[in-house]
């Protein structure tokens, strides 16, 4: 006798952020290899660790985004928390790099791209299906 499980779809929200995190991770992928091949070019420790910082939070992330499926609250809650890191990240970056922000600047995709995300993980769809954990067992 074959048992089904239905499951539950992924709310709109959920799947919306997932994507907006996949195109993270792709062009993050591009950022890393294009910064790491510059840095190789100087040979600086500064550059370096840089790159290794970027290919860390991109590794996460990618981590992060495999996670989805699992339901639980606890990858909600590192999405969120790594998404606010990736834009502090940004910030600091660029305050250290010319000394100042201008609004300019802060519409760009590594600002404004993890804010939908968080909103979007914020919402109550996203919170019910983060909350209810995926069945495993099967009825007997």
């Amino acid at each position: 006798m074959t048992v089904t499980v239905r499951t539950e779809p992924m709310p709109f929200v959920v799947r919306a952020a997932r994507f907006l995190m996949t195109l993270q991770v792709a062009f993050g992928l591009v950022a890393v290899v294009s910064l790491g091949a510059a840095a190789l070019s100087v040979l600086a420790p500064g550059p370096l660790l840089l790159v290794a910082w970027e290919a860390a939070i991109l590794g996460l992330t990618g981590w992060l985004l495999g996670r989805f499926g699992r339901r639980a609250m606890w990858v909600r809650w590192a999405v969120v928390a790594l998404e606010v890191l990736v834009v502090t990240d940004y910030v600091v970056l660029r305050l250290m790099d010319s000394g100042g922000l201008d609004p300019v600047r802060l519409l760009v995709a590594n600002a404004l791209g993890p804010v939908p995300v968080v909103v979007l993980l914020l919402l109550p769809p996203s919170w019910r299906w983060f909350s209810q954990r995926k069945r495993t067992d099967a009825p007997s």
